[in-house]
């Protein structure tokens, strides 16, 4: 079998599974091969995931794997390599998720040391200042910066990464291959693969909706050890972005003065692994902290 076939495999098997994606992506990462899989060979699933991976493989039409090397074949003309669940690149933050995806569309290059990572998430214009300050310190220090790249906070990021000569992954809320031709964005994407990654865990030419922003907060906060709330309030995205960030069990770092303004902010501290900066000296020494404690070997 070749690594074209096994991911094959996997874009396949993703394409038949009905609702979220992380269920299949945790079979196929637990059977150790995709082809294994379509061949019915479920013998390391775990008994009580047995009836969903062969409800998904029942689904598999001869032609899919066909489809599916295309597809892949494809997204390289355009620079885009895929990276699945079962590959070595695949990152270990998002692994260690509850929610890991199949797969992601790669244009630039995943990093081991990626996984020293922080997401740095703004509502608006105001916040602008405090991300480019927050994204300065991060990369100053050696850490990769993780944002999206939609909104002005986002670009900000990204540039002020950029400047710096430092690293950042953007995380895409729609398919890979549009962005590098759409605007006003698409150049700001090219200099990131260069440095850095673009990616995006939909199919390459998904558009972006209400849907896959959603989805996409997934990934932005899963490809980082932590993530940094500069503002927001009750219902924005980063809201929204800090509940996912919890739920993965990732470490949410709060601006005091955003703690002391917002009621949802004091909520979710009560829950825990939240902690609330006084300043970006404050900011740093934790992220520093919590990512190299986080790199240390267990001792028995």
């Amino acid at each position: 079998m070749s690594a074209l076939q096994e991911q094959a495999a996997v874009l396949a098997l993703t394409r038949h599974a009905a609702g979220a994606w992380h269920p299949i992506a945790r079979i196929i990462e637990e059977s150790r091969s995709a082809l294994r899989l379509l061949d019915g060979d479920v013998a390391d699933v775990p008994h009580e995931d047995r009836a969903y991976a062969a409800e998904v493989i029942a689904r598999v039409r001869p032609g899919d794997l066909t489809w599916a090397e295309d597809l892949i074949i494809s997204a390289r003309t355009h620079d885009v390599r895929l990276v699945t669940v079962l590959d070595q690149e695949y990152p270990g933050n998002l692994d260690f998720a509850h929610d890991p995806q199949p797969f992601l569309w790669v244009r630039g290059r995943l990093r081991a040391d990626d996984c020293r990572a922080l997401t740095i998430v703004g509502e608006g214009g105001t916040a602008i200042t405090s991300a480019r300050e927050a994204a300065q310190a991060v990369t100053q220090a050696g850490l990769t910066v993780v944002a999206g790249l939609r909104s002005e906070v986002d670009v900000a990021v990204h540039e002020t990464v950029l400047v710096a000569n430092g690293r950042s992954l953007a995380a895409l809320d729609q398919g890979i291959i549009a962005p590098m031709d759409a605007v006003p964005h698409a150049t700001m994407a090219k200099e990131i693969a260069r440095h850095g990654a673009v990616v995006s865990q939909f199919w390459p030419e998904d558009a972006p909706s209400a849907q896959t922003v959603a989805m996409s907060r997934i990934v932005t906060s899963g490809l980082a050890a932590a993530v940094y709330v500069v503002d927001g309030t009750e219902d924005s995205g980063p809201a929204q972005q800090a509940r996912v960030a919890l739920n993965h069990g990732r470490h949410l770092f709060v601006p005091h003065q955003l703690h002391q303004e917002q009621p949802w902010v004091r909520r979710l501290a009560y829950r825990g692994g939240v902690t609330v900066v006084h300043s970006l000296d404050d900011l740093l020494a934790a992220i520093v902290n919590l990512v190299d404690m986080d790199r240390q070997p267990t001792i028995f």
